[in-house]
């Protein structure tokens, strides 16, 4: 980023709000809910990095209700992000992941406080935790390790929510939480993840408008990265975070455009992640 950007918030989120399964006589409480957690993500600086207007890295929040009662919120949220591609109009995910266990407390008009060194509720903390990690994976994907700052923010949410009855803080949970995902991220033994978050993005989609066929190479080369840790631990939450987000792009890279040994890539792609084999066989 150049030096002359002004300070600005980090954030383009837009946040929907998904209520079919509770009553309609709460809809007002819930459009308030949706304003605030759209200002709470947008307006709030999470960084001291520079960012100007058109950097904001373009995010989705989906929460789907799934309780309302005594002013208590149960569902499930959808995280996505996306960042742009060099020289083209294409933008790529980055992050797709879903939380089945969000709760929280909410009384409508109530002020939503950022604080990174205070747990000020499970909402706030619930927001401030995947801000924190969309930042930290857009900057792992423009420069190696460079959102290893953001990542440990969000890693720092996870440990002043211990003291949360709440659902998705803690490892004595069953299942994918918030403590598994940050945990696994930062984790040395699954640090190919982020470096191929780095090598996908700027040594090899970047490049894709002006030597394609390199570029094809160099996702290759990311993809024998990511089986460094299916070796490790096969089905392990960075490899389905990586494929979940990149699956339809992979299958449309290697479909068209200059030839780049096919079957190889469908084999290591099976081998690596059968959970998608019938879009890898498409290629």
């Amino acid at each position: 980023m150049i030096s002359h950007f002004n300070f600005a918030q980090e954030l383009n989120c837009k946040v929907e709000i998904i209520t079919d399964k509770v009553a309609q006589t709460n809809k007002q409480l819930f459009s308030t809910l949706k304003s605030a957690m759209t200002d709470f993500m947008n307006n709030t600086q999470f960084t001291s990095l520079p960012f100007s207007r058109d950097e904001r890295i373009d995010c989705n929040l989906i929460f789907i209700v799934e309780s309302y009662d005594q002013n208590i919120i149960t569902g499930s949220l959808q995280v996505l992000s996306t960042r742009p591609v060099y020289d083209s109009s294409y933008t790529t995910q980055i992050l797709n992941f879903k939380d089945n266990s969000v709760a929280f407390r909410y009384i409508e008009f109530e002020p939503l406080v950022y604080s990174e060194n205070s747990f000020n509720g499970d909402l706030v903390g619930v927001m401030s935790f995947y801000a924190n990690l969309i930042i930290g994976l857009d900057s792992d994907s423009f420069e190696k390790f460079s959102g290893s700052t953001s990542l440990q923010r969000a890693n720092n949410f996870v440990v002043l929510a211990q003291q949360s009855t709440s659902p998705g803080w803690k490892s004595s949970e069953k299942g994918i939480n918030r403590y598994f995902l940050i945990t696994d991220i930062l984790s040395n033994s699954y640090a190919p993840y982020r470096e191929v978050l780095y090598n996908y993005h700027r040594n090899g989609l970047d490049k894709m408008m002006s030597d394609p066929s390199e570029a094809k190479s160099t996702l290759f080369t990311s993809l024998t990265d990511i089986e460094k840790i299916h070796k490790l631990r096969p089905n392990a939450l960075p490899t389905r975070i990586f494929f979940d987000a990149k699956v339809d792009e992979i299958v449309s890279v290697y479909s068209g455009g200059p030839e780049f040994k096919k079957q190889e890539v469908i084999d290591l792609l099976n081998k690596i992640y059968p959970a998608y084999n019938g879009k890898w066989n498409k290629i």
